[in-house]
């Protein structure tokens, strides 16, 4: 999804289902699109399949066909699969220094990473170049 369709996404999350004119209402809040602009992304969001409408013609009523943790958990999934391997350590720091967490969402990270820590390799393979070893 892009940036534009994961805005339209979370506000459908929030809500459980809403009407074309109360998306405009709400993204009009925070962003400058055109009521065509927020119409054709909900249009590519029901060709992807991640929502469905109410068949009515007018006033039609959006939901999400895909659970917002599972389009969050593919999207990180797909993120980390782009790159080098070698470099998602850095990356989770940098973003671990970046986010805000609550307390308890660190503490399972700390459970995560100690359990992982166990059988960890020393390094990382790169998996950037097939049947190539070591560094990038």
């Amino acid at each position: 999804m892009s940036s534009a369709e994961w805005q339209v996404m979370r506000i459908i999350w929030s809500l459980g289902q809403v009407t074309t004119t109360e998306l405009i209402s709400y993204l009009n809040k925070k962003e400058s699109w055109r009521p065509s602009t927020i119409k054709t992304l909900v249009m590519r969001l029901e060709r992807k399949g991640y929502l469905t409408d109410d068949g009515v013609s007018r006033g039609r009523k959006f939901k999400a066909l895909v659970p917002e943790d599972s389009a969050m958990l593919q999207a990180g999934q797909d993120l980390f699969a782009a790159m080098c391997a070698m470099k998602n350590g850095m990356v989770l720091t940098d973003l671990l220094q970046k986010v805000d967490l609550s307390k308890d969402d660190i503490d399972k990270m700390i459970a995560v990473l100690q359990k992982k820590s166990v059988d960890a390799p020393n390094m990382v393979a790169c998996n950037c170049l097939p049947g190539r070893k070591g560094n990038c």
